[in-house]
């Protein structure tokens, strides 16, 4: 088939690269929405939770287990 006329030019973009707020904030934002990292935080602060509920519930447990250690 015969081409008809001249080709189209092709306009050319002006490269706009992004600023380095703009990947950080992006990169950001992926690491916080990404659902493994959820799952660990959680599992990680119920357990800073109950650590800390424990010390304060039983604040001499330390002291008591120390004990226990001296007689086998």
């Amino acid at each position: 088939m015969p081409m008809r006329g001249e080709l189209p030019t092709v306009a050319v973009r002006p490269c706009v690269r992004a600023s380095a707020a703009e990947i950080a904030w992006s990169r950001f934002l992926s690491v916080i929405s990404n659902r493994d990292l959820n799952a660990v935080i959680g599992f990680c602060t119920i357990g800073y939770l109950v650590a800390i509920n424990v010390i304060l519930r039983f604040p001499d447990f330390g002291e008591m287990a120390a004990a226990l250690a001296i007689f086998p």
